[in-house]
Formats: structure tokens, sequence, C-alpha cells
């Protein structure tokens, strides 16, 4: 992967909202803190586990958007609407599916029919 095809977003839990797309994001090698402070203005925001970061997967679903872990997709070629949420593990992107939790990597998929419906964030109902 090239630099330039590296994307992510970043979950503010605590206000339930993802921060803005022009973040400048500087970790340190300690637990204490993550500082992320806007491109644009002297605003910054100290994180006590409070921020999440969402890697973008590299695929885009049918109407190419970019999916990005946490997302829900829905299967909308299939007659069962199933319905999966992106997860990152063991250094890949799997398919989750939200009835039987059983999953298969991304990579295993017809993307042209997924579609993003949510995320886990603001959609949680789509994951009842």
């Amino acid at each position: 992967m090239k630099l330039t095809d590296f994307d992510f977003r970043i979950v503010d839990n605590t206000e339930k909202q993802f921060l803005q797309t022009n973040v400048v994001l500087a970790i340190t090698n300690s637990h204490e803190h993550t500082v992320v402070g806007n491109l644009y203005s002297t605003n910054f925001l100290k994180n006590n586990n409070d921020l999440e970061i969402e890697l973008w997967t590299g695929f885009y679903d049918r109407n190419r958007k970019k999916i990005y872990e946490g997302d829900i997709l829905e299967d909308v070629d299939s007659h069962f609407q199933d319905i999966y949420k992106v997860v990152f593990k063991e250094g890949a992107f799997y398919l989750s599916d939200i009835e039987s939790s059983y999953e298969e990597l991304m990579s295993e998929f017809l993307l042209t029919e997924l579609e993003i419906i949510g995320n886990i964030h603001k959609d949680k109902e789509l994951l009842e």
C-alpha cells in the first residue's frame, strides 16, 4: 500500500461523531494520551480513550463510497437481506454476518452487491 492509498476516519466516542477530515494526528509512545488537532484551528483535543481510528479497507461499495472499518453493509442482491459489519482483525478486513456472526475475508465478497447502510456508531439498531 502506498501512503497516498492510506485513509482513515476518527470517531469521538464522547461526542458520538466523526471528527473533521482535516486533522493532524500525533500519537505518542505512551498510553497517557493522543493529541488530535484541526489543521485550520488551534483547538486541540486531548484523549483518554475517547477517540477511535477506523481504517479504510481499500474497497468501495456498489455506489463507489469508501468502506471503512465499522461500516454496516447490506447485500442488496440477496433475497435474505444479509447485513454485515466490517471488522479488522489479524491484519485483515472481514465481513461479519449480523445474524450468525460468521466472518469471511472481505476480499471474498462481490463488492458490487454490497451497499453501505450505516456504521456501528450511529446506526446501532441495524446490529440488532
